[in-house]
């Protein structure tokens, strides 16, 4: 889940108010959520997100008061490993010992995260280093860009020369998040890689595309609906959809181009049409999206290629085998393996640890 992004969003929409944000930094052990993983808490105690099963949330929400009262930021240590209820983990017995650091937000106070959300807006990647201890604590050093230009930049040298070798490993490692203390500077502090929502186009319109654009906008996807059917194509069937586009996919084909590393459903329920997106990342040299799926069988897909067999990398048919029939088991079958494929190499990194 893009935690950060939603985060942002909440606070964007609620500005004025006052929230704390917690955030894991760092797992010993096992626990429910990954770190980085996010929730807000307002002023009122009304929290969105989570980042444990419920045993965390009553403290959190105590410290998370003191922390909007006092401005102040915090790092708390839970040790969920405990299997009698003297423990954080009620007997949970979960572990892992969870680190947690609770910073005070709000849209009009913070201007780093409104530049932040701007670039994610952008469809632009960040990485942000703030201090979250010792010397230099609570201060935001660096926001970068994927391409290593700066948005914020450090007068001093000697400090922008230690953090910037750190940045490098950092971004080597492929983390989310790293915690990272450097006695040079007497202060720790906290990588962090903000990755904009992933982007999905669909082409089709069909009373089936309704409930997948709907729970790929939940599970923060950026979605495009590619179809000229201006009696399906509307924003009353599809209000969850970043961008409605009423062309046949040639013609959209011929003045725009699909994002790297995007997800592309193909489920017009037209030949013609499903053949048009077909023979365009088959033939035309166009590169080739991280997902590119058509709904049906896989006879049908081979047909949409002139009857020769589909490269591998085209899925066909889409969504996990989980026995679903009708438009909304069908989306959960699709959202899991679209789901399955953006964790897949985060997963591997956990296993290599």
């Amino acid at each position: 889940m893009n935690d950060f992004y939603r985060a942002l969003s909440k606070v964007k929409q609620r500005s004025g108010n006052k929230f704390a944000m917690a955030t894991i930094i760092h797992i010993d052990g096992s626990a429910y959520r990954h770190t980085g993983a996010r929730m807000l808490i307002d002023e009122q105690g009304n929290r969105y997100g989570t980042i444990s099963a419920g045993c965390l949330e009553e403290d959190l929400n105590y410290h998370a008061q003191e922390v909007i009262q006092s401005s102040k930021t915090q790092t708390l240590s839970y040790d969920m490993r405990s299997i009698d209820d003297l423990g954080w983990g009620q007997g949970a017995g979960c572990n892992g010992n969870i680190e947690i650091y609770l910073e005070p937000v709000s849209w009009e106070n913070t201007p780093e995260w409104n530049e932040i959300y701007k670039l994610l807006d952008q469809r632009k990647s960040v990485v942000s280093v703030r201090c979250i201890g010792g010397k230099f604590k609570d201060k935001v050093f660096h926001l970068y860009y994927p391409n290593g230009s700066t948005v914020n930049h450090i007068d001093d040298h000697e400090i922008s020369k230690s953090l910037s070798s750190d940045l490098e490993t950092f971004l080597k490692s492929g983390q989310k998040i790293g915690f990272v203390k450097i006695p040079s500077l007497e202060s720790d502090f906290l990588f962090e890689y903000y990755k904009p929502r992933e982007v999905m186009y669909v082409f089709g319109a069909g009373p089936d595309a309704i409930p997948l654009v709907r729970l790929a906008s939940e599970l923060d996807f950026w979605v495009t609906v590619i179809d000229p059917r201006g009696s399906l194509n509307t924003d009353h069937n599809f209000p969850d959809a970043e961008a409605r586009i009423l062309e046949h996919p040639d013609d959209y084909f011929s003045h725009a181009e699909i994002k790297d590393n995007s997800y592309v459903l193909v489920m017009t329920h037209n030949f013609k049409w499903d053949q048009q997106v077909m023979t365009h990342f088959l033939t035309t040299g166009s590169a080739v999206p991280k997902y590119l799926g058509f709904l049906g069988p896989h006879r049908r897909t081979v047909r949409l290629n002139s009857g020769k067999e589909v490269p591998d990398w085209v899925r066909s048919p889409i969504g996990l085998n989980i026995d679903a029939e009708g438009p909304e088991e069908i989306s959960v079958s699709i959202m899991a393996e679209l789901i399955q494929l953006k964790n897949e190499t985060s997963s591997q990194k956990e296993l290599i640890k």
